[in-house]
């Protein structure tokens, strides 16, 4: 009979230490978002953003090793970013070719989207700066460079027309026109 209740007792406590040890460990897996960050939480069913301006801030990051409850975090940044373009090769209408200054400022309006498309925030940027080159061989190739150089706000605009279109579909917006700082 005692035998009987010493294993009991060993079984108890074993049950508590592995109960205090589960327990322990869920607590270190609460996160708590920074202000300036979104995190968007994907789970096997759905999307979820965390952060200031969100139904909440904090959440529990399972690891994505564990059926059912695992997830993926994504943290993308909620304050505006720059791409910067010094010294991009361009060339004008007339095949001349010259370095250009380009600075674009940006921020993400749409987590989710952003998420759903890259899987990190460096990959975005990538991305971005993949776009505005793009705008900037387009505009800058269909004029003369003497027109660049005299009327470098107009090109600003332009260049900012040319990637709108693109900028919603990452989930990102422009908050400025795009710089043309120097040539």
């Amino acid at each position: 009979m005692l035998g009987m209740s010493l294993i009991l007792v060993a079984i108890v406590a074993a049950a508590a230490i592995v109960g205090a040890i589960m327990f322990f460990w869920a607590l270190a897996l609460r996160r708590v978002v920074p202000v300036n960050e979104v995190h968007i939480v994907q789970t096997r069913k759905n999307t979820v953003s965390y952060g200031k301006g969100f139904a909440s801030n904090t959440y529990y990051e399972w690891p994505s090793r564990i059926p059912l409850i695992g997830l993926t975090r994504v943290t993308l940044p909620v304050s505006n970013f720059a791409i910067d373009l010094p010294d991009y090769a361009a060339y004008d209408k007339e095949r001349v070719p010259f370095l250009v200054h380009v600075m674009a400022f940006f921020r993400i309006s749409d987590s989710n989207t952003a998420a759903q498309r890259v899987a990190s925030f460096d990959e975005l940027k990538e991305q971005l700066t993949a776009i505005v080159q793009g705008a900037v061989r387009t505009v800058l190739a269909g004029h003369e460079i003497d027109q660049i150089m005299l009327d470098r706000s107009r090109f600003g605009e332009a260049f900012t027309k040319e990637v709108q279109p693109q900028l919603s579909g990452w989930g990102v917006e422009a908050i400025k026109n795009i710089e043309l700082m120097d040539i």
